[in-house]
């Protein structure tokens, strides 16, 4: 802790010795009036440089306290881990961007009211870009809605309502990154992976107050858009019945930030690299995907609600074709029915319709001689009384 110090003449700025070999040149050295504090303990600093320029003592901050104690922090060990691992993370996304964004000023800064106390949030990392300010945060404690709120307030009174808010996430953080599953994506033509996430309560607060929130895995940035379940309303002239229900319901993207009523948030892959070709610290590159996915998802619907006209097109032409066939079919059945009997006639029978006799056709065989000619009165009788 002997090279780290606040300088709360300059807006709560951290003095880090080793990266700003330069500064003890720069800056008043001895108590200079209390400027100097402590992180751990919030007690004042004294600046000790060396005496020349060929002195090999190592410039660094020590405590105003007697002798015996000038190189101990009084403040507990927990309190004092706690606050090296915070800067430790802070530090290590400064020097990430120190290597790709050399051109742009970075500053770690802290309230000044703070020094000495528990943080809930590790300092802020300030980039300046011209004339704008990105103020970069990196949580490694669960947020809650009260401190989000307080943090969010706090930038906009020192930096401006103008003044970019990021939040940086660990992606193997399980605190900030619940996974979700993949989705496969055509935003040029061609099938990529985005990986989902759940996103926690505080980042919908952020999302919804404004501010950018990413994950950052190696020197790669994870830039969310939101995605919405939805099913389509059925326009005039489309059916989605039968092999078309599935291709009814879809999903809508939110972007560039994810709105509240999101579902997940899928991730889209921007290097670190990418937001030092532009001067003001902007993920075109993210934000350009984003914009093809929307392009793709209003081509889907084109095409889905494209095909739901033809089912119904289809549908209706079959069923003109069958009308036919069903009215002949319709009319065979009522001619071979009896017709119904009247309610009101209770004793009134069904009648049959009666058919008309066909006469038998002339027979076309003669009598045999065997059964022409014999009859017992032509022996028995006289010729004369033969009938």
């Amino acid at each position: 802790m002997g090279q780290l110090a606040v300088d709360i003449a300059n807006q709560g700025q951290i003095i880090d010795l080793r990266r700003d070999p330069d500064a003890y040149a720069r800056l008043p050295h001895g108590r200079a009036d209390g400027r100097y504090r402590c992180l751990a303990c919030g007690h004042r600093l004294i600046l000790q440089r060396p005496s020349s320029t060929n002195s090999r003592f190592t410039p660094r901050f020590r405590h105003h306290t007697p002798a015996s104690d000038a190189d101990r922090c009084p403040a507990p060990a927990q309190h004092q881990a706690d606050i090296q691992a915070d800067l430790t993370t802070m530090l290590a996304l400064h020097d990430q961007l120190r290597r790709v964004l050399p051109q742009m000023a970075l500053s770690l800064r802290i309230d000044p009211d703070l020094t000495g106390q528990r943080w809930e949030i590790p300092p802020a990392l300030i980039v300046r870009c011209g004339e704008q300010i990105v103020v970069l945060e990196r949580q490694r404690r669960l947020l809650t809605p009260e401190t989000v709120a307080h943090r969010i307030n706090a930038t906009r009174a020192q930096h401006g309502a103008k003044a970019a808010h990021w939040w940086v996430f660990d992606r193997d953080d399980p605190l900030h990154c619940d996974p979700a599953g993949t989705i496969n994506v055509r935003p040029y033509d061609k099938t990529i992976t985005h990986t989902k996430v759940r996103p926690t309560p505080a980042q919908r607060q952020l999302a919804t107050a404004g501010a950018t929130v990413c994950w950052l895995a190696g020197d790669t940035l994870l830039i969310p858009y939101g995605g919405h379940q939805r099913t389509y309303t059925t326009h005039a002239g489309e059916d989605w019945s039968g092999d078309m229900a599935s291709w009814k319901r879809d999903w809508t993207i939110s972007h560039p930030r994810p709105a509240d009523g999101a579902t997940w948030w899928g991730l889209v892959p921007q290097p670190l690299l990418a937001l030092g070709k532009r001067p003001d610290f902007h993920p075109a590159t993210a934000h350009a995907t984003m914009s093809a996915l929307q392009r793709a998802e209003q081509g889907r619907e084109r095409h889905r609600r494209r095909r739901a006209r033809e089912h119904a097109q289809h549908s209706t032409q079959a069923t003109a074709e069958q009308l036919p066939i069903a009215v002949a079919a319709t009319a065979t059945s009522e001619s071979t029915e009896a017709p119904a009997v009247p309610a009101s006639l209770p004793h009134a029978a069904a009648t049959v319709p009666s058919v008309p006799s066909i006469p038998a056709a002339p027979s076309q065989q003669r009598p045999s001689a065997r059964h022409r000619g014999f009859r017992w009165a032509a022996l028995l009788l006289p010729r004369r009384w033969r009938p």
